[in-house]
């Protein structure tokens, strides 16, 4: 509306828009206003108008319905103008109807109607001071049967007036509301549109570009057990491919609640299923790769946050990878999630992978203490009875008070250490190659150098988090939050 009236009042606006803007008003009770005021100004052509023929009468009474024509445009010069006219009137015709107090009246209400306290004021004085002077000189309204008919007339107009005012100011309240609702609608789009933009460009273009360093790799592979392993890579990544495009597609269908706001902390997924689903796609993929990697999957909570659920899938690609990577080729290895230490509404989801290794890991792999540090847990690494490897990812978690759509307090899980959920959405554009690739995602590196990733091996990495070995946690430092590959 506001475009509309300001493109007709600009210059290129032609001549007949201007007048008609003019006419019509700014407001939109003007228009109505202003056709009542020409209506009663027509009312002078009704026979029986004009009471006597003297010219100057006739002259006087064509002003005064003049003056109310034009009460819509100009209230308070009407209220000026009339009062000096109709106490002149009632001095030269005091036995003949005066029609300016009616333009009077007229003008106070159009006044109100417009929140013009001062003039409304002053019109209601100037109509006082009228009955005053009439009933002084003894004219047409004098006494209390004028003051009763324009007292009537006046109250009933200023009503009429206060509501008109009180029609305009909800219509402009609610023009407001669906301008600003239409900014926030927009802004909202462009917010989906940046996200869907950046997530599909790194999601596409990491895992084709993973893929390839793969592909390449094992073309020139003549070992047939190293070619397995980069078949059981190559399966996994394009996994977390196909998984992530089919999250990202989903989110785009329901972007009124995720998409738009992009925030991954308070967003709700199906955690159990997603855990199966990737359980079941790591033993695919390590299958296609004759890697006898089994999966052992504990009862877990029904739902999760957005921001467990990255971190979860994320550990549990990263201990997949390092057992393909790593592992005694064709001996058997376990990869196993459970709830454990439940202690009111707090517990740990723990990840655990378990494979027979050429040589004896002795630090946590560098990623996996980041990511566990970040959110507050820890990465450990120790024996068992049979001499295997064991890495052991502890994230510390909450139970989530139920929401609108949860049934209990245990159905959905949290991580513990809410300040990372800031860190962890404004990095996003990092967390699909993370995701994707396990963790840091050394593989393209290491394979164009022409030497084997060793995020498993402690001598060959440096272990820059903080984190020692089994049952100690480090101590947690600040940076260590920007050091997550989230």
């Amino acid at each position: 509306m506001t475009s509309e009236i300001d493109s007709a009042t600009g210059t290129s606006a032609s001549v007949p828009a201007r007048v008609w803007h003019f006419l019509r008003g700014p407001r939109f009770i003007d228009l109505p206003i202003r056709l009542l005021a020409f209506i009663m100004g027509l009312t002078i052509l009704v026979p029986g108008s004009f009471e006597i023929t003297e010219p100057r009468y006739a002259g006087l009474l064509i002003l005064a319905y003049g003056l109310i024509v034009l009460a819509g445009f100009l209230p308070l010069s009407i209220v000026i103008a009339s009062t000096g006219l109709g106490i002149a009137f009632s001095t030269l015709y005091p036995d003949l109807e005066n029609m300016f107090p009616e333009a009077l009246i007229l003008a106070t209400a159009v006044l109100i109607s417009r929140r013009r306290w001062v003039g409304f004021a002053l019109g209601t004085v100037g109509l006082a001071v009228y009955l005053g002077a009439s009933t002084r000189l003894g004219s047409y309204d004098a006494g209390f049967e004028g003051l009763t008919d324009l007292g009537y007339g006046w109250l009933t107009y200023s009503i009429l007036g206060l509501c008109a005012s009180f029609v305009e100011a909800r219509i402009r309240s609610e023009i407001d509301r669906r301008e600003r609702a239409a900014v926030d609608h927009q802004k909202s789009l462009d917010a989906m549109r940046a996200r869907f933009t950046s997530d599909m460009h790194d999601t596409i273009s990491h895992s084709l570009t993973t893929e390839s360093a793969i592909i390449r790799t094992l073309a020139k592979e003549t070992d047939s057990e190293s070619a397995d392993r980069l078949l059981a890579e190559l399966a996994l990544v394009n996994a977390e491919a196909t998984k992530r495009l089919r999250q990202l597609v989903t989110s785009l269908s329901r972007w009124e609640t995720e998409a738009c706001s992009g925030d991954s902390a308070t967003s709700r997924v199906r955690f159990r299923a997603e855990a199966e689903q990737l359980t079941t796609a790591i033993e695919d993929g390590c299958a296609a790769g004759s890697v006898p990697l089994t999966t052992e999957l504990s009862p877990l909570p029904t739902h999760a946050t957005g921001t467990l659920s990255h971190h979860f899938r994320a550990v549990m690609l990263e201990l997949a990878t390092n057992v393909i990577r790593h592992s005694v080729p064709g001996t058997p290895a376990t990869l196993a999630v459970e709830m454990r230490g439940e202690r009111g509404d707090r517990a740990e989801l723990l990840c655990r992978s378990t494979n027979e290794s050429p040589t004896t890991l002795t630090k946590a792999p560098r990623s996996l203490s980041r990511r566990a540090t970040a959110v507050g847990g820890v990465c450990r690494v120790d024996e068992d009875e049979r001499r295997r490897t064991v890495v052991e990812v502890a994230l510390p978690v909450r139970f989530v008070s139920p929401s609108a759509q949860a049934t209990s307090a245990a159905d959905m899980i949290d991580v513990v250490d809410d300040d990372f959920e800031t860190s962890a959405v404004a990095s996003r554009t990092e967390a699909p190659n993370a995701a994707a690739a396990g963790a840091e995602s050394p593989l393209a590196e290491a394979r164009s150098a022409g030497a084997p990733a060793t995020d498993r091996s402690g001598d060959s990495v440096p272990d820059t988090s903080g984190a020692t070995g089994l049952g100690s946690r480090g101590r947690r430092k600040k940076g260590d939050r920007k050091k997550v590959d989230a």
